[in-house]
């Protein structure tokens, strides 16, 4: 996936799950019949069996077991699906505050015997991560999205482990498909070369607002993703590259006003591409300077000459400049990406 892509990608995860987790009951009804038909003959023998020791299982229970099984049975080894119970257990201790939650236990332990435990305990742990949602949630909706998103997979991650990417699985997928059908908008934006540079940024900004909702896309464009997005496209490198430096400077900050950042925000990032144009030029010279004493000296003679030209041009950073050399990188033979780097 290209930058552009895991930015909006990461940009618009935050908003989608904040608020819980929002489960649909689709899986695990092919067989479900046959499961139910078992698990209630199973019950019979369990009562009628001379000697057993077992305790029947109240209707209540037996009628919840034989629900979860049709709904779940088929794909409850997975932690997705386990995690679809939640609701029904939020559900079932809603209505009986004093006996809902061991209901749902003695339910579930009947459905399935093989995985109760492990349910139990998925269960356990998202109580905990909605009690976080609960006590952080107006301060959740006060971030910015990407901050928001960093936040709640740090705490998924630290409550459930490798097992957070398998429970939100569905909403990665989700936001995966978008981002996917926004590259390929990039991608044909790039491929018709025809377009000039504001037609090219309005068509991008609508291409956004169609995949994600106008709301999402004005995050979009106070994150960077959409300048990011625009400014990586060869062609309008390729245009801004032909431009004289102060037209140059003047049409990126068109571009991004057209995305709507404010003024104080293009006056900042106008500082900052002048800051980088200085790097650059600087670079450059050096760059030169290297070719000319490569060219007539070698040895020890041309790396002491090169130490001193490095401090000339980069002061502290001539150390990590040379590092960078010694491992066959050179940083200003990268391409120059004008809005970017």
């Amino acid at each position: 996936m290209r930058a552009q892509s895991w930015i909006v990608l990461a940009a618009f995860t935050g908003l989608t799950m904040a608020g819980g987790m929002y489960i649909t009951q689709e899986a695990g009804k092919s067989d479900a019949p046959k499961r139910a038909s078992a698990l209630e003959a199973k019950q019979t023998q369990a009562v009628s069996a001379p000697g057993e020791t077992s305790r029947q299982a109240p209707d209540q229970v037996l009628e919840l077991a034989v629900k979860y099984l049709e709904i779940y049975g088929e794909s409850i080894h997975q932690p997705a699906t386990q995690a679809r119970l939640y609701n029904e257990r939020r559900g079932l201790i809603e209505a009986d505050t004093r006996h809902g939650a061991a209901l749902f236990r003695d339910a579930v332990e009947t459905a399935f015997p093989d995985t109760g435990a492990q349910i139990l305990t998925l269960m356990a742990n998202l109580d905990r991560y909605h009690e976080w949602l609960d006590d952080n949630e107006l301060r959740l909706q006060a971030l910015q999205p990407l901050q928001r998103d960093t936040e709640l997979w740090q705490q998924r991650e630290a409550l459930f482990g490798a097992l957070a990417s398998q429970i939100w699985g569905e909403e990665a997928s989700f936001l995966e498909e978008k981002s996917q059908r926004f590259q390929q908008a990039v991608s044909n934006l790039e491929e018709s070369g025809e377009l000039q540079l504001t037609e090219l940024a309005h068509q991008l900004h609508t291409r956004a607002e169609e995949i994600y909702g106008s709301d999402m896309t004005r995050q979009f464009a106070g994150s960077g993703a959409l300048g990011h997005a625009l400014f990586s496209l060869d062609s309008v490198q390729s245009h801004l590259h032909q431009l004289p430096p102060d037209q140059r400077q003047q049409t990126i900050t068109d571009l991004r006003r057209q995305f709507g950042y404010p003024e104080a925000a293009l006056e900042r990032m106008a500082k900052q591409d002048q800051l980088r144009e200085e790097k650059w030029q600087n670079g450059n010279a050096y760059m030169a300077k290297r070719q000319t004493l490569s060219q007539r000296l070698a040895g020890e003679e041309l790396e002491s000459a090169l130490n001193h030209l490095r401090e000339e041009h980069f002061g502290i950073a001539a150390p990590t400049i040379a590092r960078e050399e010694e491992e066959g990188f050179y940083r200003f033979e990268r391409p120059r990406r004008y809005g970017l780097n």
